[in-house]
């Protein structure tokens, strides 16, 4: 078969006479493979049954089902293959001028009258086939360019959203925290070793692991949170609104969730460590998501160096270190700024509940040592986490 025999388009050729089908294949044959149906039942049948049909000619007038109870058929049918075909409705002398506009109104294509010439015929038929063809090639294009466009954001292995797509998360949340005051906060995971598990256990088992990790910080996150895979073997989220408390307390049970994944490849239990980095930004005008990527990426390398399988936190106020269980190295308050901080917490937490703004002196004491408290906090439990949380948020409503 050559080419063009193989490129050939499909009509079906639709009429109750056997002599108006056969007449139509003469003309036809030469540029169109043909098909042919009585009525319009028929030619229904062969529209269900035919995905290369790419023109339809059917009479007007015929038994069981008509011209114009097949166009009707064929425009509203759920297949867009079917729906969108280019439909020449024959019409002879015994078709009035209503029968035709009520066929146009019905989504006839064009018009060809009994007896036809041949050329007419088949410079109508070439003509409606190309517009048809070249109509689907740009439904072709634009589909494939939405889908394009959908797919440059995201990860292919993961699904998640690439680091491009993830810096534009992170520029658009800058934007917001400073036009509302908000926080903003960074978490970003590395699978250690992952070169190592790549080279020893294979490409699609290395994979897995990834794909596994993916998948828990999809499930530890929050609706309105951001993940993305932003390296080899680097996950970053994006919080926005989240307090320092809120966001160690993802980070942890990102980081738990992470060490009890039972991975096991080729039959053998294989332990995966992970490393975070969570930046609770301070935002000013130079704050930029390269920055804020480059302090995250920065805060991580400290984790790794110090061991890993740890947490490194880095704030506007305060740093500190962590493994999974605790934090190592967050300076601990003294006994006399612990005094002074009981105080302050006291008249604090009693102007909130009085919906009295926190005095100045109390604020600005407040400020200075609520992230050794929210530290030492975190150091024993969480105790009075809550109260520290609202603490922070009232401070931040100040602004």
């Amino acid at each position: 078969m050559t080419e063009a025999a193989a490129n050939r388009l499909t009509i079906l050729v639709v009429d109750d006479s056997r002599l108006m089908r056969v007449a139509a294949r003469k003309i036809l044959k030469n540029e169109f493979d043909i098909l042919e149906a009585s009525d319009g039942e028929e030619a229904w049948d062969a529209l269900q049954a035919s995905p290369h049909i790419s023109l339809v000619m059917s009479d007007l007038s015929m038994p069981n089902l008509d011209g114009l109870g097949l166009l009707k058929r064929i425009r509203e049918s759920d297949s867009t293959n079917i729906q969108d075909l280019p439909v020449i409705i024959v019409t002879g002398a015994e078709d009035d001028d209503g029968s035709k506009n009520t066929a146009l109104t019905a989504g006839a294509s064009d018009f060809i009258t009994k007896p036809f010439e041949s050329v007419h015929l088949l410079a109508r038929a070439k003509a409606q086939a190309k517009q048809h063809i070249t109509q689907q090639a740009l439904q072709t294009s634009e589909a494939s360019k939405k889908k394009l466009k959908a797919e440059s954001h995201l990860d292919s292995l993961t699904g998640l959203d690439n680091q491009q797509s993830f810096i534009r998360h992170i520029e658009e949340g800058l934007s917001y925290a400073r036009r509302h005051h908000a926080e903003l906060a960074l978490v970003v995971v590395q699978v250690e070793k992952y070169k190592v598990m790549f080279l020893r256990r294979g490409k699609q088992a290395a994979e897995e692991v990834l794909q596994r990790a993916a998948q828990v910080l999809k499930q530890e996150r929050r609706r309105e949170d951001k993940v993305a895979r932003i390296g080899m073997d680097i996950f970053a989220l994006l919080l926005p609104s989240a307090t320092t408390i809120g966001t160690r307390r993802i980070g942890e049970q990102i980081h738990r969730s992470l060490q009890s994944q039972d991975f096991e490849i080729d039959g053998e239990h294989t332990p995966v460590h992970t490393s975070l980095a969570i930046i609770c930004a301070s935002i000013d005008a130079e704050t930029t998501a390269d920055t804020l990527l480059d302090d995250a990426m920065t805060k991580l390398k400290q984790a790794l160096q110090s061991g890993g399988n740890r947490i490194a936190y880095e704030e506007a106020t305060a740093s500190a270190m962590a493994d999974n269980r605790v934090t190592t190295d967050t300076p601990k308050p003294s006994k006399k700024r612990l005094v002074a901080s009981s105080s302050a917490v006291e008249q604090a937490l009693q102007a909130m509940a009085h919906q009295r703004p926190i005095e100045q002196d109390t604020s600005a004491l407040m400020r200075a040592v609520l992230p050794l408290l929210q530290a030492w906090s975190q150091e024993n439990k969480g105790i009075c986490a809550t109260q520290l949380e609202d603490i922070q948020n009232a401070l931040n409503a100040e602004h």
